[in-house]
């Protein structure tokens, strides 16, 4: 008995420290873990009662020190400032130009990224001709992995020179070179551009200025610009300024595509993260996503383009070279007279005192002149993205921006706080008709007519991905063989080349481009200009219109007694369109549910592509063809030449 108790005590000795434990492991957290709590309020008080730029994830994209606060690459730019005295008295002439194109890291708004450069520019250098010049450029891809193609947006070249890769060309292989020969029409002026047309380069910077000046005396074939004074004294300004303007992504264009390409973004176009003003930005560093932290530096953008000369009026001419948001513009003590519009005259507003004007989808251009401030005071330009495409909210993006103009005799203050404009009068670029004389060479029918739908497509057979389709087939270059089209007969054409044919003479065509989908689209037509006579957006249904079926375009019915009758049996001369409100363009915005009607003259032989000039939308298909002048079996190529041009794999 003696030993079991001895035996029992040890045991309960041995086990007295494990029943304490837990006792006084019962009794400690209490005061601990209120505490605890109390510490974790005080950090979320301390860190709600701060401003956002005091967050902690701000710490991996505040400036180091040391860094400069300038921006390194001001001295990379091309110049904007023009020189049309140097081309408007002068003959044609042919411009020897040699281009090495390359990449490098650049922080256009503080955030670095791999940039496209031409010749150690971004943007690209400035061209600068005269209408009846020849461009004869060299292109160098020295660019590691990408291959590259440059298009001439809105100049009527020959369907060769085109730049479009798949089409017109294969696209420069990495170390190849190719020379563009780029004619420029006689009757042909304006404000244009140059960007690249294979890939998505051109979300990562790789497009330019290209400015054709009207010469002060010349003829016109096709009517685009009227003969007579030079624009100078026809438009009454001094001095012209060329702004490149768009939206900017911060990571990588091939990036940003892939993850539109995922089911999972829904077709969600991705929101753009900033602004670029001829290659300059400003982007606050304490804005960026934690998801996606970037290398970003606080700087100054470096707008001296808008340092202006007191007295002057300026002819400012304008292009958005965005890939997804239109814009528009709004200056502060200065007033506008829009005057162009895709390098075409427009016909001028009777408004006083306009202060602004858009929208500017992607690929359109317009020029305006902009005149003085009264007493030369400071000014401001505010530029606007259209957050109407934009499907969820990006908090990186700063939509309204607004930059400083000054006047060089005025005295500048370094601390004067730039407030943005409001907007007194607006010009809706959309609605603005071309010039009388213009329109003039309108016919008021067509010779043909040619009827599309389109729409972003999500289907279970291509796992959801998102793709843009013309009457069901979405475009993608060329594969067996891996030929140029206009270096292939179409009856060998693959099945994702969906194309019109407008015969082998030269025709007034009627485009109808019905658009089923739930968002707007830019579309542009490459070697032509078209008249656009209406684009209507449906209240309700789809919003399609087929002039083989309807009687007459939805939105543009006329008052009838008798709606039996068609409007031809009441009247033979009966026009559905309101021609003296048609506007000559190249890129066209195409609303939701809507429907445009383009009527075009197919006179520049070679084959064309018509497509959504949202650069997520093409990468994904919305692009089909204009057979213009070809031969009408099919069995003929326009170009032969392309396939030995050395550029298309053997």
């Amino acid at each position: 008995m003696e030993r079991q108790h001895s035996r029992r005590r040890r045991s309960a000795r041995t086990q007295e420290p494990a029943l304490a434990q837990p006792v006084a492991s019962r009794q400690s957290p209490r005061p601990l873990l209120t505490w605890s709590l109390i510490a974790c309020l005080l950090v979320a008080l301390t860190y709600f009662s701060r401003p956002l730029t005091h967050l902690p994830w701000t710490s991996r994209i505040a400036p180091l020190p040391g860094r400069p606060q300038r921006d390194p690459a001001a001295e990379g730019r091309p110049r904007m400032a023009l020189h049309p005295e140097d081309h408007v008295s002068r003959p044609p002439a042919t411009q020897h130009l040699d281009w090495r194109i390359t990449s490098a890291p650049r922080r256009p708004d503080g955030v670095l990224k791999q940039v496209y450069l031409i010749n150690d520019l971004f943007p690209g250098p400035t061209i600068e001709a005269r209408s009846g010049d020849s461009l004869l450029i060299t292109v160098t891809n020295a660019v590691e992995g990408d291959s590259i193609a440059l298009h001439w947006h809105g100049i009527h070249v020959a369907s060769a020179m085109d730049g479009a890769a798949g089409v017109s060309q294969c696209p420069i292989l990495p170390g190849g070179q190719f020379v563009y020969n780029v004619t420029i029409p006689a009757d042909q002026s304006g404000t244009f551009w140059y960007h690249a047309h294979s890939g998505v380069s051109r979300g990562d910077g790789l497009y330019g200025g290209l400015v054709v000046h009207a010469p002060t005396a010349k003829s016109t074939v096709r009517g685009l610009l009227s003969p007579g004074r030079g624009d100078a004294q026809r438009f009454n300004y001094q001095k012209e300024l060329l702004l490149l303007i768009g939206d900017w992504y911060h990571r990588p264009a091939k990036d940003v595509l892939a993850w539109y390409k995922l089911p999972g973004s829904f077709a969600n176009e991705p929101v753009p993260d900033s602004m670029l003003v001829n290659g300059v930005g400003h982007f606050d560093c304490a804005m960026a996503v934690p998801a996606r932290p970037v290398d970003c530096i606080e700087q100054l953008a470096n707008t001296s383009f808008l340092d202006l000369d007191p007295d002057t009026a300026y002819r400012i001419r304008v292009v958005n070279t965005g890939a997804l948001a239109g814009l528009s513009l709004v200056f502060g003590q200065n007033h506008i007279d829009l005057i162009q519009v895709d390098s075409v005259d427009v016909k001028r507003s009777q408004q006083e005192d306009v202060n602004s004007a858009g929208i500017l989808y992607p690929g359109q251009r317009m020029d305006f002149v902009l005149h003085a401030s009264p007493q030369h005071e400071p000014s401001t330009m505010m530029v606007q993205l259209d957050q109407g495409c934009f499907k969820y909210m990006n908090p990186a993006l700063t939509p309204d921006q607004t930059f400083p103009i000054h006047y060089r005799s005025a005295s500048i203050s370094s601390e004067a706080q730039v407030s943005a404009p409001t907007v007194r009068n607006h010009i809706n670029v959309e609605n603005v008709p071309s010039s009388p004389s213009i329109l003039m060479n309108l016919p008021p029918r067509a010779q043909q007519t040619h009827v599309v739908y389109t729409k972003i497509q999500k289907m279970a057979r291509n796992h959801n991905i998102p793709e843009g389709y013309f009457n069901q087939t979405t475009w993608k270059p060329q594969n067996d063989p891996p030929t140029p089209l206009i270096g292939l007969p179409r009856v060998r054409w693959d099945s994702n080349q969906l194309a019109l044919s407008t015969g082998s003479e030269a025709a007034w065509v009627d485009l109808v481009v019905n658009n089923l989908d739930e968002g707007p689209h830019p579309f542009h037509l490459h070697g032509h200009h078209f008249y656009i006579l209406t684009v209507q957006q449906a209240s309700y249904g789809w919003g399609s219109y087929d002039p083989f079926s309807d009687p007459y375009p939805p939105g543009q019915e006329p008052d009838m007694e008798n709606e039996s009758e068609t409007p031809e049996a009441i009247d033979p001369n009966f026009q559905p369109y309101d021609l003296s409100r048609a506007a000559l363009r190249d890129t066209v915005q195409i609303p939701s549910r809507g429907y445009a009607v383009l009527r075009f003259r197919a006179d520049n032989p070679g084959v064309w592509l018509f497509h959504c000039h949202i650069l997520w939308h093409l990468a994904t298909g919305m692009a089909m063809l204009v057979d213009v002048m070809g031969d009408p079996t099919g069995q003929v190529a326009h170009d032969n030449s392309t396939a030995a041009s050395g550029l298309c794999p053997v």
